[in-house]
């Protein structure tokens, strides 16, 4: 009797531990649900990021030296640049980069925060990690500073230090590496991973002129930004990157693996002006501000900006580049947390709070304005510029209830594009392609289909007097493709 008794209450004691089992979230759950999100706003890749000018306007940032503190990292030095005016209220984002074979972490840390800007402020942090010359300079091929483990360990001190000295977003941390460096960038990023998938520290892989150092069962989900030059097919006399870079991202693509891939005219093995322009605009997207535009090939107008008064004020200017890039809602929200924070002295608030006021006034025209320009464009049954959607339907949705938008056909327009409007159904098949087309690369028996769709979506190129950014980034995705 005692031992069905027994056996009566383990049935359901095992079905209980069952059901907590399938139920319970997978490992890194949040971070692959993160990453996803990510992906919506990475992908499909439309092109080479940045433009041919490579032109950036970083802040002021400040450089300091930082002794490892563990033990066995002693040969190691920490880099850091800071920018100088950290905003009140508010985390910003980390990059944590590692420099090249022969090459010195100090000048890489300078060169890749050249990233951050007042906007959307980047602390960027790095070690050197190779031994240099008794004068100071990098040689190819020198003694690491210490062992594989201790290396690790000397990382995350850094990483840990800066995270807790000052104000930065845990969700916003990056890690990067230049050549040699994508070996270790990749290589903590797979061991973190693989560690504690809960606890990935990293948003973001960027890799500089090679690729990383990953297998399929290893490769975080995060998404990873590959740059090379097209001047990068004999480094060292016969290193072909290009060919490599290019392998690499076209097998990460193959596994399902969020990648993009830069190939910079014109660049030798470097990270340049155009490297920092896609690395800080995918920082912004990625939990900040968002990239503001740029003009396309074709010449596709952008928005000019917008008519708010001069002002030095870093709140107000902050605000200023949220409705910029039609983060609306983000700006109000912005201001109202400004506003309401008892640490910020009342009178660093006044600017604000007169700019809270123009803020709407130029919205109620803004939204007027955009709003006839995509009329008269659909009138003439032509599809209206991007920015023009962006920013009617962003100002709608942040004053959705207020008697100067409802009511004003604004909605019934947008209602319209997403509707039966040919322009604009011709415009969603052709993204349709472009994502189905990804979808299938990362399908073992199917990338000949997506190449084959890739095929079919540029040669729709033409349509629509050729406004189609889809048709583009399909002729983008060939040039790179590897079978």
């Amino acid at each position: 009797m005692y031992k069905f008794a027994a056996v009566a209450v383990m049935l359901p004691l095992l079905a209980v531990i069952q059901l907590a089992q399938e139920t319970a979230p997978k490992p890194g759950a949040a971070v692959i649900a993160r990453a996803e999100r990510d992906v919506a706003l990475l992908l499909p890749q439309r092109g080479v990021g940045g433009d041919a000018a490579g032109k950036v306007t970083p802040d002021k940032r400040v450089f300091s030296e930082i002794p490892i503190d563990v033990e066995g990292c002693e040969a190691m030095t920490g880099y850091m640049m800071l920018p100088e005016k950290l905003p009140s209220g508010r985390k910003v984002a980390l990059m944590f980069t590692f420099h090249g074979n022969g090459d010195k972490g100090e000048g890489r840390v300078k060169n890749v925060s050249a990233c951050s800007t007042e906007r959307d402020p980047v602390i960027t942090i790095g070690v050197q990690y190779q031994q240099l010359e008794p004068d100071g300079k990098g040689k190819m091929n020198s003694p690491i500073l210490a062992k594989a483990d201790k290396l690790v360990e000397g990382f995350r001190w850094l990483l840990r230090k800066t995270v807790k000295d000052y104000p930065v977003d845990p969700e916003r941390v990056f890690v990067s590496g230049f050549s040699m460096g994508t070996g270790y960038a990749s290589g903590w990023a797979r061991r973190e991973w693989a560690e504690n998938p809960d606890a990935m520290p990293f948003r973001a892989v960027f890799l500089y002129s090679s690729g990383g150092s990953v297998t399929k069962e290893t490769c975080p989900p995060i998404p990873f930004i590959c740059t090379v030059g097209s001047e990068e097919t004999a480094v060292l006399g016969s290193i072909n990157v290009v060919a490599a870079v290019r392998q690499f991202c076209n097998v990460l693509s193959a596994w399902g693996k969020p990648v993009q891939y830069h190939e910079i005219p014109g660049m030798g093995h470097a990270v340049n002006g155009r490297c920092h322009q896609i690395t800080r605009d995918v920082i912004n997207e990625l939990g900040g501000p968002g990239m503001l535009p740029y003009a396309t090939e074709n010449g596709a107008a952008v928005p000019e900006p917008l008519p708010f008064e001069a002002s030095e004020d870093p709140y107000v200017k902050e605000a200023a580049a949220l409705c910029n890039a039609d983060q609306w809602q983000a700006a109000l929200t912005r201001i109202q947390a400004i506003d309401a924070d008892k640490s910020i002295a009342g009178k660093e608030k006044r600017a604000l709070k007169s700019f809270a006021k123009e803020i709407e006034k130029v919205a109620k025209k803004e939204v007027k304005r955009v709003d006839d320009l995509m009329a008269e464009a659909m009138k003439s049954e032509k599809m209206p510029e991007a920015w023009q959607i962006r920013r009617v339907r962003a100002i709608c949705m942040a004053w959705a209830s207020e008697t100067w938008i409802v009511g004003k056909g604004y909605d019934e327009r947008l209602a319209l594009l997403e509707g039966d409007f040919a322009p604009a159904r011709r415009e969603r098949e052709r993204e349709q392609m472009m994502r189905d087309a990804l979808r299938l690369e990362s399908q073992p028996d199917s990338r000949s289909e997506a190449k084959k769709k890739y095929a079919e979506l540029a040669a729709r190129a033409d349509e629509d007097e050729g406004k189609s950014t889809w048709p583009k980034a399909a002729k983008y995705r060939l040039q790179w493709w590897q079978d």
